[in-house]
């Protein structure tokens, strides 16, 4: 009990973490709240709430537009449905079991199907209600507050397993007369205590805000009241499903810390555990992408942490699976996963801290890289205090490996960018195959060759219309007009649009518009790409103060002649570079694709002249590209430079760089939430 406070009172004093607490709490409002911003049930019923009132009260005058009684008719219909869907369970049941496939009463589908009819037998009579709904709903499909669980107990686990080692305290620890499993249990009772306290407060904060933003309705009518839980087998009140979730997530923060202090209690370090752990979440998260609830896999989908974060897969769908051929309810089956995965993973991190070190070794890696200095000593002999930082980055720390494998990775980005391009519709093939030929500035040629192209397309229609009794060159005149006349539509539709377009016509270029609409709205691309490039930034940039403070050096290297400013303008420079060559690398592939378009041939074009845009801009095509990707380095840079000041404020390369990561994976959620890019935001901007 001592060793446990004695960990509380260690972990009260991280005063960062409180404080990154804090932020991650209001962070996770401020998304959710800036999602329910775009959406019509925040106009209509938190920004007009008395009018709602009214509605609710029975005036039907305050709902002018008739969003209020759309959704209440919408609801009613639903409820006749959930009525004869209860009632006509057993009827259904009893055609289902003449078939063959559900006729052996000793096979598994037998049994799921018997199972089936119980459990929604109990709801025969049941008389849900209509009732304010929005507020369930926006619980229901909000699951954001996953990520921000997930950076403060990464965060958490770094400071119970991973800070005492950093600052060799961990042997003094060890030397604990009580012994070292006491103190492995007090370190994971901390982690549990603070994992649940957390996640209590975020999803609390989170129901409280959309209660106030839309209110629940009556929280003691049943949860099979809305729509999307009509599949629901549990006896609940939509009260009782709130305080459900609540109970689900944080179990899942509870397994989730397990797992952490498993990793920190058997690896010796941090960034090792980090990528395992990242790997493990990854795995999970394609598991749940793209397996079926309903496939031959589903219990690996079902006991996930992504679906059981999840209110309307968690509560809404109704779901058994097969143990060793009897059905059990997925979410039984959950719940003794997580129970028997949190035990072993508890009692098997609390015997690997009994019987480990936990002091950090030289690895083979580690070996190896001193063998490489010791035969290319000849290049320390300089004098640069930039060439010291890049040196101390990429060799020492060992950096230089992840430049390599990025550098491969661009070269191999870069490479498929040439790859030959396959369609998928004609009507795409055949568009970029019109936008090549009149590809350019718009001259005599191209009227002419519309016109011509249109006389035969005319000619082949006529051609398919007079051909009689030869089947197979019917179907080659048809198919060849099928695969020509989408695109050349689409072609000259964009070019009539373009004549309708302000300004003289000679001045103006055609080009492939669907080509560069691609690009444009791609937000996932542009997001994704940001975000691998700000952890990639954070991860060379978070050890520049770091690894001086953990060596003891900063004391003696604040004594070099040319003074405290020269070195830290080295450091600066170091950032800056590293920065710089993380987005080229990164977005290099993108330039080319642009460059493929058309070679950039039609860097002229003014961006009022697409026809597929509505903007009044007259800024050049080039000069928006450039534009473009001014704001993207300026945003790898605005990225570089926070690594590097949180670097210098906490002296701690661990503590900065997921602190970093957690930032701008926040900035990332809340764009990809509001589906904005940096490209598109440009051109509403002009």
């Amino acid at each position: 009990m001592r060793l446990a406070a004695y960990e509380l009172v260690k972990l009260w004093q991280k005063r960062l973490l409180l404080v990154l607490a804090l932020l991650l709490l209001a962070a996770n409002l401020l998304t959710l709240y800036l999602y329910e911003k775009q959406t019509p049930a925040f106009f209509y019923v938190h920004q007009q709430r008395e009018d709602y009132q009214r509605f609710l009260q029975g005036d039907e005058a305050a709902d002018s537009t008739g969003f209020y009684r759309q959704d209440l008719d919408g609801q009613e219909s639903y409820l006749q449905t959930y009525t004869v869907f209860v009632e006509e369970m057993a009827d259904r049941v009893r055609q289902m079991e003449q078939v063959s496939l559900y006729a052996d009463r000793d096979s598994y589908v037998h049994r799921n199907l018997v199972k089936t009819q119980a459990d929604f037998a109990s709801f025969f009579g049941a008389a849900p209600v209509a009732d304010n709904c929005f507020g369930i709903r926006a619980l229901a499909n909000y699951d954001g507050g996953l990520l921000f669980t997930l950076v403060f107990l990464t965060m958490l686990a770094y400071y119970v397993c991973f800070f005492e080692r950093d600052q060799n305290l961990l042997l003094l620890l060890k030397g604990c007369r009580n012994g070292h499993t006491p103190l492995a249990a007090a370190k994971l009772a901390i982690m549990l205590l603070a994992a649940g306290l957390y996640t209590l407060l975020q999803e609390a904060g989170t129901i409280l805000l959309l209660g106030w933003m839309y209110g629940y309705g009556d929280l003691g009518r049943m949860l099979q009241s809305v729509s999307i839980f009509r599949n629901c087998a549990l006896h609940l009140t939509v009260g009782e499903a709130l305080a459900a979730i609540t109970a689900v997530r944080i179990a899942a923060a509870v397994v989730l810390v397990c797992g952490l202090f498993f990793l920190g209690m058997l690896l010796k370090n941090e960034a090792t555990a980090a990528l395992v752990f990242g790997g493990l979440l990854g795995t999970e998260y394609l598991l749940n992408r793209f397996l079926s609830v309903n496939g031959s896999a589903s219990g690996l989908k079902c006991v996930n942490l992504f679906y059981l974060w999840n209110m309307r897969s968690v509560l809404g769908e109704y779901h058994n699976l097969n143990i060793a051929g009897f059905p059990a309810s997925k979410n039984l089956c959950a719940l003794l996963s997580a129970g028997a995965i949190m035990l072993l993973l508890s009692a098997s991190g609390i015997i690997a801290f009994r019987k480990t070190c936990q002091i950090k070794t030289d690895s083979f890696l580690e070996r190896l890289m001193q063998w490489l200095r010791s035969k290319t000593e000849f290049l320390n002999r300089q004098v640069s205090l930039l060439y010291y930082e890049l040196y101390k980055l990429l060799i020492q720390q060992k950096k230089g490996i992840v430049l390599i494998l990025l550098l491969i990775w661009g070269g191999y980005e870069a490479n498929g960018v040439f790859a030959p391009v396959y369609y998928a519709t004609a009507r795409e093939a055949s568009y970029h195959h019109y936008i090549a030929q009149v590809r350019g500035p718009v001259t005599g040629e191209t009227f002419a060759f519309f016109e011509s192209e249109n006389n035969r397309l005319e000619e082949l229609r006529r051609q398919a219309q007079e051909v009689s009794g030869d089947e197979l060159q019917i179907l080659l005149l048809q198919n060849e007009l099928d695969r020509l006349e989408e695109g050349f539509e689409l072609a000259r539709i964009q070019f009539a649009a373009l004549q309708e377009k302000p300004g003289v016509l000679a001045e103006k270029y055609m080009l492939d518009e669907e080509a560069y609409g691609k690009l444009w709205g791609s937000y996932t691309r542009d997001i994704g790409l940001w975000l691998a490039g700000a952890v990639l930034t954070l991860f060379f940039v978070s050890g520049i103060y770091a690894i001086d403070e953990k060596r003891k050096m900063n004391l003696l290297l604040r004594t070099t002649c040319r003074g405290r400013e020269k070195l830290n303008r080295s450091r600066d420079l170091c950032t800056v570079l590293c920065t710089g060559a993380v987005f080229l690398i990164v977005e290099f592939p993108l330039f080319l694709r642009y460059w493929r378009i058309d070679h950039f041939s039609t860097a002229g074009q003014r961006l009022c002249d697409f026809t597929s845009l509505m903007s009044s801009s007259t800024l050049p095509l080039w000069a928006l590209l450039s534009i473009l990707f001014l704001l993207k380095g300026l945003g790898f840079l605005a990225v570089g430079c926070m690594g590097l000041g949180l670097s210098k404020l906490t002296r701690n390369e661990t503590l900065s760089f997921l602190a970093g990561i957690g930032a701008a994976g926040m900035a990332s959620a809340v764009l990809y939430r509001l589906a904005w890019s940096i490209s598109l935001g440009l051109i509403r901007a002009l």
